[in-house]
């Protein structure tokens, strides 16, 4: 069996047709408009709000000091909160997935050991967590210290204008001693004149 070569009008029509057959794929619009499943990384749920709240043994709220690492390990997601605590409270995080999350307290300045807890957040349920941070220093204290730094720069300011007016003064007196050695000098020159 001898294979005839094919004609122009029969090689054009094979290739019409496979070029056809190729795209027909990419074009299938079944109302997924080009969805091919791939933006499932890209969906978010919608999970309540979470409140944490931070305090001592004692009680007492607790700002500063300390840094939030929020993960969510499935959905390879976390988030850092540290600025935006206030009154011992970090109001509503908004977190993008449902489930279990790992929240991470970490001392800035190993003022207490770290803290790890779990909290599941369910769809549209506001969640809320108390978190005990054992030996961090309450807000109250740090507030104590900072009115304490408030008192001493100010007496700071205080010796500060006292301490200018004594180098105004002390500015005269330099400036006669300065004539009056300068006279000295002259008198020595001419007492090398003379000579």
């Amino acid at each position: 069996m001898e294979r005839q070569p094919l004609t122009r009008r029969q090689f054009t029509t094979t290739a019409a047709a496979l070029t056809a057959v190729g795209l027909a794929g990419c074009s299938d619009d079944d109302g997924d408009n080009g969805d091919d499943g791939d933006d499932d990384m890209f969906e978010t749920d919608d999970p309540g709000a979470l409140t944490l709240f931070f305090e001592t043994e004692d009680g007492e709220p607790v700002s500063t000091g300390f840094s939030v690492l929020i993960e969510h390990e499935e959905e390879d997601y976390s988030s850092t909160h540290a600025e935006e605590i206030e009154d011992g409270e970090l109001s509503d995080v908004n977190l993008l997935h449902e489930g279990e999350y790992t929240i991470t307290v970490e001392s800035e300045d190993g003022e207490f050991d770290d803290v790890e807890e779990t909290v599941t957040l369910e769809e549209e349920e506001d969640e809320e967590e108390t978190i005990v941070l054992e030996g961090a220093t309450p807000d109250s204290e740090v507030e104590d210290e900072e009115d304490g730094e408030d008192e001493a720069d100010d007496e700071e300011e205080e010796t500060d204008d006292d301490g200018e007016a004594d180098d105004e003064g002390g500015d005269d007196e330099n400036g006669e001693a300065d004539e009056d050695g300068d006279d000295e000098d002259e008198a020595g020159d001419e007492t090398d004149d003379d000579e």
